[in-house]
């Protein structure tokens, strides 16, 4: 049910999500794409002709950017937006294979994969711990493995960071996430990277997909109280007769009953003029 919900698209992420089982396997396949392209160009095609993917992108880029920041604190922080913000900046340079070993990936998603299945966790002394260790072990593979050499350079010249690590401080400082929509992004977040081939198990019709989508987000919305019989107004759905006259409702059918006789069993307290 989960995987066929329609997001509401109302939160501090300022873009469109989609339904997980339209993104199933998508960022999967987006790491194996810019493992094989040679350049920038090439991975932004190829990504935009597989439907979804391209959201699928957008949407974990940006979650984890929103996730981390509100998790981290201290140098922890800073450093998340000094890799974001490089990242940015090579992009829009189209420099992205010269600053990142894009064919590492597999293990950034490893260990971020990691780091999520705990924090999507209610937070205890373990869970603490391993979320630390599992940040560092994130922040040792861009550090070792992702970063080009001449980008390297830059982070190691940042003191505070450097010797933060040194002291095994860094990421020391968390903040759990505990708001109920940070809360649910870090699980939808988890998902996109561990669901695969789901939409194997979703109808490929349309109508059904419409139905059920229709049918599953509709469990999750907000059901106002019933109002009292008297104040109730019959709609047909098709062609059904819902205003009777007088001789209509007391006439008897075969079995002796009329409508108005069955109405006064089913409604009791209702006075029917």
């Amino acid at each position: 049910m989960e995987m066929l919900l329609m997001p509401k698209n109302s939160g501090r992420l300022q873009l469109v999500q989609w339904p997980l089982f339209l993104l199933s396997s998508k960022i999967l396949l987006a790491k194996e794409i810019a493992a094989e392209s040679n350049s920038q160009e090439e991975i932004v095609e190829r990504i935009g002709k597989i439907e979804y993917m391209k959201y699928a992108v957008e949407e974990v880029y940006h979650t984890l950017k929103l996730v981390l920041t509100e998790t981290l604190e201290a140098e922890g922080r800073m450093w998340l937006e000094r890799i974001y913000e490089d990242i940015d900046t090579s992009i829009k340079n189209r420099k992205i294979h010269n600053d990142f070993q894009l064919n590492k990936l597999s293990l950034v998603i490893t260990r971020v994969t990691a780091l999520l299945g705990i924090l999507k966790e209610n937070e205890t002394p373990e869970h603490a711990k391993g979320a630390i260790k599992a940040l560092q072990d994130l922040y040792d593979v861009i550090r070792l493995d992702v970063l080009n050499f001449n980008m390297r350079g830059q982070y190691e010249m940042w003191n505070n960071l450097t010797q933060a690590w040194n002291e095994g401080r860094l990421f020391t400082e968390l903040k759990w996430p505990k708001d109920p929509e940070l809360k649910a992004l870090v699980r939808r977040l988890y998902s996109l990277f561990t669901i695969k081939d789901s939409a194997a198990h979703v109808p490929r019709n349309l109508e059904a997909r419409r139905r059920l989508q229709f049918f599953t987000n509709s469990l999750f919305m907000d059901v106002p109280p019933p109002k009292s019989v008297d104040k109730i107004v019959f709609t047909p759905y098709y062609s059904e007769v819902v205003l009777y006259s007088m001789a209509e409702l007391t006439k008897r059918n075969e079995d002796g009953i009329s409508i108005l006789f069955y109405l006064q069993k089913i409604y009791p307290g209702v006075t029917f003029a």
